[in-house]
């Protein structure tokens, strides 16, 4: 917030995007204030005797009136903030069309094109990992199919 005597004091946000170009503006944000309240000067004899020049004395300025000022302050804070939110979504929403465009097109449909061959090659190695896997189990479970026949047969054979 800045003030001086001869401008109204101001709120202003400024927003700069944290990976843009150095040479871009930021985006700046202001609310005008009312002048926050001034105390009242008074002068009077701070001397009983009289003999010394009065004095000014400050007096608080009244409540309602720094009531009045938060009130206006805190308004400009919430209006600031909806006009920032409604800033960054809209640059949300634009920056997610250039990059929807860019995949679309050009440098971005080719990265997608190659994505989507790097994918289907992953998906080919993981098919055939599987279907070894799949062999492996098969064979093992043969195995223990042949082991248990041979153990039976040779348990019938001791009982008999």
């Amino acid at each position: 917030m800045a003030s001086s005597a001869s401008h109204p004091p101001t709120l202003t946000a400024v927003y700069t995007h944290p990976s843009s170009h150095p040479s871009s503006s930021p985006y700046t944000l202001s609310k005008p204030l009312p002048p926050p309240p001034t105390p009242a000067t008074t002068t009077t004899h701070n001397d009983p005797t009289g003999t010394a020049p009065p004095e000014p004395l400050h007096s608080l300025p009244a409540p309602s009136s720094s009531h009045a000022h938060l009130h206006h302050l805190r308004t400009a804070v919430a209006e600031l903030q909806a006009d920032l939110n409604v800033f960054l979504t809209k640059r949300m929403e634009e920056e997610k069309l250039s990059t929807i465009e860019a995949n679309a097109t050009g440098d971005g449909a080719t990265r997608a094109a190659e994505d989507m061959e790097r994918d289907g090659e992953v998906e080919e190695e993981m098919d055939d990992e599987t279907k070894a896997l799949e062999a492996e189990v098969e064979r093992s479970k043969k195995e223990e199919e042949a082991e248990r026949s041979n153990n039976k047969g040779r348990g019938k054979k001791r009982k008999a």
